[in-house]
């Protein structure tokens, strides 16, 4: 029997959400004249749930990392070897004249379908295990030790990431402990239209005890000296701090992808209804998450894309004609959907266009980061 392999690069929010969607509800559904197989090729074999890194970061003692790491394999431990296969390791290059994807391990591995799920890369390994978890183990490891005697912290990044950071900070140290957050922009969050909603996240943080900076300012780089951190400002000052937490550099991960396959901004051509790749001529290759240019980068917008890159690749493998279709297709949402904990106690959002109130944050994600949410979602449950 003929083996039709599906390769999903990526083991994150948008790999493993699309590896158990096409396993539990498309290959069971197939003809049994052909065997599929998933395999999947990443550098973790750990699902890192980063919505609750900020608390992670900031107060292991209310969400320890063990709720937020999760190893992948036991939620896969039910699928033969001739289902699904998981590979560690990077993803080196594409071949697309002979559908081969190239390893750091040397492997070759042909693929007929092709999901690309990279994500991103920052610039700390504090949000990431895109260079596996050993490296955001040892980030955390550094962080913990010296938050309890550390006196200065600089955040550094306006959006979501830094927004949250400085509120668990200010929620645990704001009186005790000097913070400060550059948001590099002229606002806190200031990806949102409604300008009210960073207004609001600044006032939190400024209550809380936390220094808010919004002239543009920006950290260009930072060394290590004597356990301080010395960091050099876009104004040419230099500053040093204890601890130095970097929410910038959310970058697509797409080194590895041909270049006739990227836009300018190198992220993947994406059909923004179906998440095929938008490439004359290339069929079987497909993309979801924040790599391709379809997505706003949330971990929401791969949530509502599932079911029609899902659709996508079950038509395909039917041979239905891949013209336009009206059901289980993405649809963008073109107003603000952003909740942004400032605290456990509460925070600021946007939902549809709409300001959120204080206890929706709170009951939404201030809460516990819907860490609850993490293991259904690697089991395929979510």
């Amino acid at each position: 029997m003929s083996v039709h392999n599906i390769v999903v690069i990526g083991a994150s929010f948008g790999g493993i959400t699309v590896a158990q969607g096409l396993l539990k509800t498309v290959i069971p559904q197939l003809s049994t004249g052909k065997q599929y197989k998933i395999i999947q090729i990443a550098p973790n074999d750990e699902f890192f749930w980063k919505i609750a890194a900020p608390r992670v970061i900031v107060n292991p003692d209310a969400l320890p990392l063990s709720k937020a790491l999760l190893p992948i394999e036991p939620h896969f431990k039910n699928y033969k070897p001739e289902q699904y296969e998981f590979i560690k390791a990077y993803v080196t290059s594409i071949d697309p004249s002979s559908k081969t994807v190239h390893t750091s391990t040397s492997a070759a591995i042909q693929y007929d379908s092709l999901v690309i799920a990279s994500g991103t890369n920052f610039e700390s390994p504090l949000w990431t295990v895109a260079d596996g978890s050993e490296a955001l183990k040892a980030a955390l490891k550094e962080v913990h030790e010296k938050l309890p005697t550390a006196q200065t912290i600089l955040v550094a990044g306006g959006g979501a990431a830094g927004v949250e950071t400085s509120g668990e900070l200010g929620e645990l140290y704001g009186k005790k402990k000097d913070i400060t957050i550059l948001s590099g922009s002229t606002s806190l969050l200031p990806r949102l239209q409604n300008k009210k909603v960073g207004q609001d996240a600044q006032s939190r943080l400024e209550k809380m005890g936390v220094k808010v900076i919004n002239d543009k300012l920006r950290v260009v780089s930072h060394t290590k000296e004597g356990g301080k951190e010395v960091l050099k400002l876009s104004n040419g000052e230099t500053r040093t701090v204890d601890i130095f937490i970097d929410g910038t550099g959310d970058k697509p991960n797409s080194k590895f992808i041909p270049q006739e396959w990227l836009d300018d901004k190198q992220r993947v051509k994406t059909d923004a209804h179906t998440l095929r790749l938008d490439v004359p001529g290339v069929t079987g290759v497909y993309c979801i998450g924040a790599v391709g240019n379809y997505s706003d980068g949330s971990v929401m917008d791969i949530k509502f894309a599932k079911p029609a890159i899902v659709e996508s690749i079950r038509s395909d493998l039917t041979g239905q004609a891949p013209g336009p279709r009206t059901k289980n297709i993405y649809k963008k949402f073109q107003s603000d959907m952003q909740i942004v904990p400032v605290g456990s106690q509460g925070g600021v959002g946007v939902l549809f266009g709409w300001k959120a109130p204080s206890f929706i944050v709170k009951m939404a994600k201030a809460k516990d980061f819907m860490i609850g949410e993490a293991v259904k979602l690697v089991d395929g449950t979510a």
